[in-house]
């Protein structure tokens, strides 16, 4: 059976505040599968990132030494946002990956979301137009696509989120039959029908509830951090669970 293949954007704030050990431990402890996780951390070798795209690294935009970007202009929500989109070229355009975000936990066997590659014809399933954020990657559907930049050219590009989507758009790439319960934002199924969701995403950075980036003005003073907080507790939970779990096994999950 082959393995589940993941690529994360992530920082070091992420991180840091713990995202990428809940994620990790919510992938881990719900599937028996084998799982390769991928963390495409911004300023790690090869994710290095800056203003400008100088010396070769991904341009954002913006300063990146408070994590979170906004600032008006052109630039990057955050200093990972354009990395899902080397995932294809990273995999040899071959077979398939999944990429998420680092502020996720997933509440469901993974495996279930890998089963679910783009129909024929699409390079990419995701719930919407707009959310890439959780996506299932056909990455040889992207083989010869001359249309496609290469890792190369999308570093100095500087190109955003919606750039690169409306690209896909135009060569009518994105299969948007993803259920939404796979990229739940910000509690909006959650508070609703918890148990129908599959993934949680905590977005609004102002409202994640670990709190990742040091000058953000964070909305919610009371723990656990979170407008709903049904959904924060459920990710305090989860990172609670995994700090649990690599204690006792000695290792991070």
């Amino acid at each position: 059976m082959e393995t589940i293949r993941i690529f994360v954007g992530t920082d070091r704030w992420q991180r840091d505040a713990g995202a990428e050990l809940a994620l990790e431990y919510s992938i881990r402890s719900r599937t028996t599968r084998d799982v390769d996780i991928v963390w495409m951390r911004a300023g790690d070798p090869g994710w290095e990132v800056s203003r400008d795209g100088a010396g070769g690294t991904w341009r954002v935009g913006a300063a990146v030494d408070n994590g979170w970007v906004k600032a008006p202009g052109r630039n990057w929500g955050t200093p990972f946002s354009g990395f899902r989109f080397a995932v294809p070229e990273l995999c040899s355009f071959q077979g398939r990956a999944i990429y998420l975000d680092a502020d996720m936990i997933v509440l469901a066997d993974i495996a279930e979301l890998w089963e679910q590659p783009p129909d024929p014809g699409f390079g990419i399933k995701c719930i919407n137009h707009r959310r890439t954020d959780v996506s299932v990657i056909d990455c040889s559907w992207f083989a010869g696509k001359q249309w496609w930049p290469s890792i190369e050219k999308m570093k100095p590009s500087g190109a955003r989120v919606f750039e690169y989507i409306t690209l896909l758009n135009l060569h009518k790439a994105m299969d948007t039959t993803l259920a939404p319960e796979w990229n739940d934002v910000d509690g909006a199924i959650y508070q609703k029908r918890p148990k129908d969701v599959k993934l949680e995403h905590y977005s609004a950075v102002p409202t994640q509830p670990y709190r990742p980036y040091p000058k953000t003005d964070y909305r919610c003073a009371t723990f656990p951090h979170h407008p709903c907080e049904a959904v924060g507790r459920l990710w305090w939970d989860t990172f609670n669970e995994a700090k649990e779990h690599e204690t006792a096994s000695g290792t991070r999950s």
